[in-house]
């Protein structure tokens, strides 16, 4: 043989050699004779095929899919995944992509249990638990917002600071909303101070809704003999009311919770209480009929009135003011409502009421009442389904209105704090205020 003719052969053993010495020679880290696991496929994947998140969720959706009640929508995503190539590809020695069917990544990642998908999004709570912690703990859920949010993030999360200043400043005529994410409120004196400044604030504002989280019990008295139904606090604040079946009413300081005073003088249940705006008096109604007054300065008795045949189911301090004359509303179960006269000066009660008798058929009770902001008008309810609007702008109470829209009793009235709204109120009270 030429020496030229080995030259040609020798390229072509030197190229088969290295080939043949590979596919003899075992892989790297396996011992001869085992067969590569599932965990071992696993690692070979990367280089294997070429895949995104999005063609690894679809193959995962459709594994979900598969091992659920949803067979049928299984089918048509495994078919639609397949003809638009959204599946992991596989990749060749060369470099080159192939598309590969459902049925064979399920086989090559028979690793993955079916139910793979749905551990994944089990485990994302806790592990984001730990390095941000939501706002509810161990409410789990992919579809929360803000700090419930499985997308939260340090910086989305982060506390906004906001000053106690902004609430000084008014925006279309309306005081500023707080940030969602804001820190630590401002506190009660900064609101209070900017409220004198614009005249305005919101609710939210003057009593925060981080206060509320740390409320306790204050105190706990056992003070009355029976059952207590009727409680108020003074005007201030500072004193507590409280109406029991054993016929008294007792007086305590809301800072430590002593008894200040008793009021006696019912001989039946009290049915309810009120407190003037002057924090001058307080009447306390019952079911003997009669409507007692005391002054609060001296616990001294002021009046008994006499105007119902039977039980006070409720009291109402008018907050009109018409020089010194002012007005105190009660209704009872005799149908009967009743207007008392008193002088804010002298705190001396007319004993001899502006009466209305609402009792178009037997039975029938006047329940509950309300003044309006302003006190121009009150509303009355009663289980006759009526509801009764008096008006106290010609000097005396007249009744102005009934509307009868419910179909069954009215036991609770309530008129909106906002003086801007009365008129709507009243023209439409069932409306907003049907209960």
């Amino acid at each position: 043989m030429s020496s030229a003719g080995r030259h040609r052969r020798e390229p072509k053993a030197a190229k088969c050699g290295p080939a043949a010495q590979h596919k003899s020679l075992p892989r790297a880290g396996a011992e001869p004779g085992v067969r590569p696991g599932p965990a071992a496929s696993a690692r070979r994947s990367d280089a294997d095929h070429t895949s995104t998140p999005a063609t690894e969720l679809y193959f995962l959706i459709a594994r979900f899919l598969e091992d659920g009640p949803c067979q049928q929508a299984a089918q048509v995503l495994i078919r639609e995944v397949e003809e638009k190539e959204l599946l992991p590809k596989r990749i060749d020695w060369m470099g080159k992509e192939h598309p590969r069917t459902y049925e064979n990544l399920v086989k090559y990642y028979r690793h993955l249990a079916p139910d793979h998908l749905l551990k994944i999004c089990q485990r994302l709570g806790p592990l984001l638990e730990q390095e941000i912690p939501q706002s509810v703990p161990g409410v789990q859920t992919l579809l929360g917002a803000g700090r419930q949010s499985l997308l939260r993030t340090s910086k989305s999360c982060k506390h906004v600071a906001w000053k106690g200043s902004a609430l000084a400043a008014l925006h279309c005529g309306r005081p500023p909303e707080a940030p969602i994410n804001y820190g630590s409120p401002p506190s009660i004196a900064n609101t209070v101070f900017a409220r004198n400044l614009n005249g305005k604030y919101r609710t939210e504002h003057l009593v925060p809704t981080p206060v509320y989280q740390h409320m306790k019990m204050h105190k706990r008295i056992l003070g009355h003999l029976s059952s207590v139904y009727c409680v108020t606090f003074d005007r201030t604040g500072r004193r507590i009311f409280t109406g029991s079946d054993d016929c008294l009413v007792k007086i305590w300081a809301t800072d430590d919770g002593r008894l200040l005073a008793t009021l006696r003088g019912h001989a039946a249940e009290i049915s309810d209480m009120a407190v003037n705006y002057e924090n001058t008096m307080i009447a306390a109604g019952s079911c003997d009929k009669m409507i007692r007054v005391w002054c609060l300065r001296t616990c001294a008795p002021l009046a008994v009135l006499q105007g119902h045949s039977a039980s006070i189911t409720s009291l109402q301090f008018s907050p009109l003011c018409s020089g010194s004359k002012r007005y105190l509303s009660s209704t009872g179960a005799d149908g009967t409502i009743c207007f008392w006269l008193w002088d804010a000066g002298t705190l001396k009660i007319n004993q001899r009421p502006v009466k209305y008798t609402e009792r178009p058929r037997p039975g029938v009770q006047m329940i509950c009442s309300s003044f309006s902001a302003g006190g121009m008008f009150l509303a009355t309810g009663s289980t006759d389904h009526i509801i009764r609007v008096y008006y106290f702008g010609s000097g005396q109470p007249v009744k102005i209105s009934e509307l009868e829209f419910h179909t069954d009793k009215v036991d609770s009235i309530q008129f909106s704090n906002s003086s801007n709204r009365c008129k709507k109120v009243e023209e439409h009270w069932t409306k907003r205020q049907r209960i």
